[in-house]
């Protein structure tokens, strides 16, 4: 069997690295590299994962954020499969053998993701998602700019497609995942299984925590994918910037700062005055603001206040 390079990026969880350590170690799939990079931990991770032993590799560097922790785990990766995993998220113990099975029953998609679990931090299941978008498979960078419908932890994707797009972009803090996705969407078609096959935790939801940051760079994503495809129609975009304000609109309106979401949904309809979706939640907010927060709470396994 090929093998697969699971690559977890680590940062003072130890506990927690344990036990996603643990679901990667009891996989069906025989053949696994497990790679810790831990990314400059001040907590025991070192002492917590040390009792593994050979049976993972584990690298200690300077902190650098997340993803210089995975650029130098594919580095180091030997497998022709990599999937990346978080180091509070876990596998279910068939996930990696599905995943496999699902690339080499398809050799047209360069990387495989799946639907997701939402966990709280005792493990217990508070949600799912399988967004519709993400059930459809091939060449989905068209869709896949207007919001990033894909898990992390969810993806096994084949070597040389990273070898081919590129790595990680350090620049970024948060949607560096999008923009791989992205580049890698745009050169090989993409599959999907909608099984939950990984399972997500959502405890410390730190994108809502730093959403001026997340917004910032996410608008520098989209301006990164409309310089490599600078025929695209201005009205293609201009649906792309509307959606992304609408996106940062129902955000805020979650974290019941309405001032500031009203003022992201004004944005998207200006940019885009036929953007109907836009237009119904931002009159749902006025109208049923209860039953708005509380429905976007359960869509991203959230509590709502």
């Amino acid at each position: 069997m090929k093998k697969v390079s699971v690559i977890i990026p680590a940062y003072n969880k130890a506990a927690l690295t344990v036990q996603t350590v643990e679901s990667v170690l009891n996989q069906t799939y025989p053949n696994i590299e497990v790679i810790v990079v831990d990314d400059g931990s001040t907590d025991n991770t070192r002492e917590q994962l040390s009792i593994y032993g050979r049976r993972i590799r584990y690298v200690y560097k300077e902190n650098g954020g997340a993803c210089s922790a995975r650029n130098l785990g594919i580095q180091l990766a030997q497998g022709e499969f990599i999937g990346f995993l978080d180091c509070d998220d876990l596998y279910v113990e068939n996930k990696i053998a599905l995943s496999v099975a699902y690339l080499k029953e398809n050799p047209r998609f360069g990387f495989i993701h799946t639907a997701v679990h939402f966990i709280d931090d005792k493990n217990n299941i508070i949600g799912h998602r399988s967004h519709p978008e993400s059930r459809r498979e091939g060449w989905i960078a068209p869709r896949l700019i207007f919001g990033n419908y894909i898990c992390n932890s969810t993806i096994v994707v084949r070597r040389p497609c990273l070898d081919k797009v590129g790595f990680f972009d350090e620049s970024f803090f948060m949607p560096a995942d999008w923009d791989l996705w992205l580049r890698l969407a745009e050169s090989y078609q993409v599959g999907f299984l909608d099984k939950p096959l990984t399972q997500y935790r959502v405890s410390a939801h730190y994108i809502l925590s730093n959403l001026e940051k997340s917004q910032e760079e996410e608008e520098t994503v989209i301006e990164k994918y409309f310089l490599r495809h600078s025929n695209l129609p201005v009205t293609f975009k201009k649906r792309v910037v509307s959606n992304l304000h609408l996106r940062y609109a129902l955000s805020h309106f979650l974290k019941q700062n309405v001032s500031r979401s009203k003022s992201e949904f004004s944005s998207s309809l200006n940019i885009d005055p036929f953007n109907t979706k836009a237009l119904l939640l931002s009159a749902y907010s006025v109208v049923a603001p209860n039953h708005l927060r509380s429905r976007l709470a359960k869509k991203n396994g959230l509590k709502t206040k």
